[in-house]
């Protein structure tokens, strides 16, 4: 039986952050995927800037469209636009910016594994990782399937993370239509009482989606379908239609064991404002990476992986939550007027852009509102 210094099931940018940087550092890594590479991943693929400059190698040759102006909307009405004067995201097919992570981990010298679907795991002392005609084993697993995450479901690690939904459609709108979405996303508000549509531009195409909470995950076909006919592309051609799970870790649930931790979507590290969770699965990927290989050097437990997230990632994300809840509940109470003032309060934006960019945080922002915790507290009240 193989045996690997670590073993990362998932090769999305967490998994691949933390082989990477790993094997980068000497240890013997396999990651093991389900699917085969590159494969469609349901994602709008807006990278912030602050993301790329987690990672030590560029990734222009994946870019397809950098955005430097935000069209805000409420239901495709009371709309502004706000520039950044220089972007704040890059737009990307996750195909590509996956296999471009992958990619570098192998360089690195991570062995992958495609095409193999992780049927069970045991541990005593070790873990055994099972798969149809496969074994191997290791000291430490990194669990980083996804939101949702079967094999850190094995690992008895995960429970009580809360999550949404969210539709995404891949369209091939006419060159007008396509060329008007150039350097812009399209943030349209109101859609579901803490979320929003998006239109993100792409080479070819535009990604157009919609969040939703659990309990209306039914319906997200039909308002895809609906907003779609709003803006004019319902006869468009849909080249990808797919939905998934966003997940939202906000207090002590547990992402670590003495063999194993969660990053990345598995252990729920997204924002509650934006949904966004690419910067925080790479961020827990480098995290996973350093405590393996303290691990590996008998310094600090695996277990000191959930110290490390609680101390170093959760607070920006219990300070998104709370930017989140004063946003979109006054967006719920006050709709209209909140629409009017948010267009006419540069510092809501510029702080915005400043995350975006990597120049701030939600936490410092946040501590600048001393009202924030109160008011939020109040919108989530009135819920």
């Amino acid at each position: 039986m193989s045996r690997f210094d670590a073993i990362v099931v998932g090769a999305g940018p967490a998994g691949s952050t933390a082989a990477r940087e790993l094997a980068a550092s000497g240890a013997r890594v396999l990651i093991l995927d389900r699917a085969e590479f590159p494969r469609y991943k349901a994602c709008g693929g807006g990278i912030p800037l602050r993301t790329e400059r987690l990672l030590p190698f560029p990734i222009d040759s994946v870019v397809e469209d950098s955005v430097s102006l935000l069209d805000v909307a409420f239901r495709g009405r009371q709309r502004f636009v706000r520039d950044s004067g220089a972007p704040f995201a890059h737009m990307v097919m996750r195909e590509r910016f996956d296999a471009l992570l992958l990619e570098q981990a192998q360089r690195a010298g991570a062995e992958f594994r495609p095409g193999t679907a992780v049927r069970g795991i045991e541990t005593n002392g070790h873990v055994r990782v099972l798969g149809e005609g496969f074994e191997a084993e290791t000291a430490h697993l990194v669990c980083a399937d996804g939101a949702h995450s079967p094999v850190g479901r094995m690992a008895g690690l995960g429970a009580g993370i809360a999550e949404c939904a969210a539709w995404e459609v891949e369209v091939r709108a006419p060159a007008a239509q396509l060329g008007s979405y150039r350097s812009t996303a399209l943030i349209d508000l109101g859609y579901n009482p803490w979320g929003y549509a998006w239109v993100f531009p792409k080479r070819s195409v535009l990604s157009i989606g919609i969040v939703l909470p659990p309990g209306q995950a039914g319906t997200m076909k039909d308002r895809v379908a609906a907003y779609l006919d709003r803006l004019g592309l319902a006869g468009a051609p849909v080249e990808i239609a797919r939905g998934h799970k966003i997940r939202f870790r906000r207090g002590g649930e547990p992402i670590a064991s003495l063999s194993a931790v969660l990053a990345g979507d598995s252990a729920g590290l997204a924002d509650e404002f934006t949904e966004e969770g690419i910067y925080y699965a790479i961020e827990s990927g480098r995290v996973a990476a350093r405590n393996v290989l303290r691990s590996l050097s008998g310094v600090t437990p695996l277990t000191a992986y959930q110290r490390d997230i609680d101390c170093e990632v959760m607070p920006e994300l219990r300070a998104a939550r709370l930017i989140g809840f004063m946003f979109y509940g006054m967006l719920r109470r006050a709709p209209r007027p909140w629409m009017f003032a948010s267009s006419r309060f540069p510092y809501l934006w510029d702080a915005f852009f400043a995350v975006q960019k990597g120049e701030s945080t939600y936490a410092r922002e946040a501590a600048r509102v001393p009202i924030l915790p109160g008011l939020a507290a109040r919108m989530l009240g009135d819920q």
